[in-house]
């Protein structure tokens, strides 16, 4: 029986003296924040690219994220895991769209619709400010179309004769 305690013993001694990964870190020695980095930035194919890797509780999702992990594990970068994965599901897949091509055009064009807009709305602005002044002077008398004066002018001339 003492042999048996001193055997359960040691084993407790044991279990209680290895080494647990810390809680910042996950299997495969990649800490979470640089995992969740790169998850956020991907879009999971198991939730309908509704949520990001990060969120979805779907399995796909969790193999996903494992294989983001064994790929981060293995010294690769943020930029190669995101390529691969454009590789294999599609530009769909990215949180963001790429800054190059259509979709530099897609990040542009918001931005120019409301400078755009802007511009028109001002020269809408400053055209009916100035029809509308130039009414009010014609109602006051002080502006009367030139042409117009001359014209009159001439055809006075004409009766006079």
């Amino acid at each position: 029986m003492r042999g048996f305690r001193s055997l359960y013993t040691i084993s407790l001694l044991f279990i209680l003296l290895l080494p647990l990964p810390s809680q910042g870190e996950e299997e495969g020695k990649v800490p979470l924040s640089k995992l969740e980095e790169v998850t956020d930035l991907i879009m999971s194919p198991g939730c309908n690219y509704i949520y990001t890797l990060t969120n979805c509780p779907s399995v796909e999702a969790v193999q996903l994220r494992k294989l983001v992990r064994d790929r981060l594990a293995k010294g690769e970068t943020k930029e190669q895991i995101l390529n691969y994965l454009v590789e294999v599901y599609g530009p769909r897949i990215l949180a963001s769209p790429q800054k190059k091509g259509f979709f530099l055009l897609a990040w542009w064009v918001p931005y120019v619709a409301v400078i755009d807009g802007a511009i028109i709305i001002a020269v809408v602005i400053v055209l009916w400010r100035r029809r509308k002044e130039k009414e009010e002077r014609i109602e006051e008398g002080e502006e009367v179309d030139k042409e117009y004066e001359e014209r009159i002018e001439e055809e006075l001339k004409k009766l006079d004769l």
